[in-house]
C-alpha cells in the first residue's frame, strides 16, 4: 500500500527551491473541493468503470514523476524559454496540472480531459490568488490537462512532462481495487494489468536523459505500457530525450527489453 505521507514528503523535498510550487502543493493537498472532485473521480473510475485509480494518490503519484522527470530532462521550460514565467511559474503549472489532471472523470471517462480544464480552472484561479502570472500558469496548466490523454499535442515542454508522468503510474499498486470487486467480475484489463506491473523506476539513462523502467511479473502488464504511456510519450514531444525498457519476469529470471 501507497505510503501518502512518505508521497507527500518526497514532492515537497522536490519543491524545496520553488516557492509558489510549493505552496501551491500545500494548499491543494488541504483543498476540499479538489479533494472532494477527486473521491468522486475514484469512484467513476472504479466502482462504476472497472478501470483502475484516477483519485488523490495517483495525481500526488504523477506530481511526483513529473518533478523527477523534469529534473532529469534537465531542459528550459516553455515559459521560461518564451519570456512569459519564471522556473517556479513552470513547475507551479506542472503541480497544478498533475494534481488536476482527471478531475473531469467526476463526470465521465470520455473527453475527461476537456471537462477536466473546465473544472480545474476555476480552482487554480482561487489557489493562485493575487499571483501576478497567474493567467500564463493557468493556461500553460490547462494545456497539460488537456494534453494529458494524447489526443491533443502539446506545444509545451510543461506539458508533455506531465503527459508522461500521468503515464508512469502503473504498478500494482494503482490498482486498488478490493478483492470483492475482481471477484464480482467487474475489473478490466486496466486493473489486471496494473497488477502485473511490479516496479517503475524513474532515472538516468544511458543512451537518452531519462530512462523509464517498468518491471513485471507477467506480460500482461505490457498492455500498460503499449496503451499507456507509449501513447503519452510519442505525442509529448519528448520521446527522443526518454527511453523506455520493460524488465518482463520469466520463471527465476529477468528478461529487459527495450520499447522504444
Amino acid at each position: 500500500m501507497m505510503d501518502e505521507k512518505k508521497l507527500d514528503n518526497s514532492i515537497i523535498k522536490k519543491l524545496g527551491d520553488f516557492p509558489t510550487a510549493l505552496q501551491t502543493f500545500k494548499k491543494l493537498i488541504r483543498d476540499k473541493e479538489s479533494l472532494s472532485f477527486l473521491e468522486l473521480t475514484n469512484a467513476v473510475s472504479i466502482k462504476r468503470m472497472g478501470y483502475n485509480d484516477h483519485g488523490r494518490i495517483h495525481t500526488k503519484i504523477a506530481t511526483d514523476s513529473a518533478l523527477k522527470l523534469y529534473k532529469l530532462l534537465g531542459m528550459k521550460p516553455s515559459l521560461v524559454r518564451d519570456g512569459l514565467g519564471s522556473e517556479d511559474d513552470s513547475v507551479t503549472a506542472m503541480v497544478l496540472a498533475a494534481f488536476l489532471h482527471d478531475m473531469g472523470m467526476a463526470v465521465n471517462r470520455d473527453n475527461h480531459e476537456l471537462l477536466g480544464v473546465v473544472f480545474a480552472r476555476p480552482i487554480m484561479s482561487r489557489i493562485l490568488g493575487d499571483h501576478p502570472n497567474k493567467h500564463n500558469i493557468i493556461a500553460t496548466a490547462c494545456e497539460a490537462i488537456l494534453c494529458h490523454m494524447a489526443n491533443y499535442k502539446p506545444s509545451s515542454v510543461e506539458a508533455g512532462i506531465v503527459s508522461i508522468a500521468d503515464g508512469t503510474d502503473m504498478t500494482a499498486g494503482r490498482a486498488r481495487i478490493p478483492h470483492f470487486y475482481f471477484e464480482s467480475g467487474g475489473a478490466k484489463i486496466h486493473s489486471y494489468s496494473a497488477l502485473s506491473i511490479m516496479h517503475v523506476e524513474i532515472k538516468k539513462g544511458k543512451k537518452r536523459p531519462v530512462a523509464i523502467e517498468i518491471v513485471m511479473s507477467n506480460p500482461a502488464g505490457v498492455f500498460q505500457v503499449e496503451e499507456i504511456l507509449l501513447p503519452k510519450l510519442a505525442n509529448s514531444g519528448l520521446e527522443k530525450k526518454v527511453e523506455v525498457v520493460a524488465v518482463i519476469k520469466k520463471g527465476d529470471k529477468f528478461e529487459r527489453l527495450e520499447v522504444n
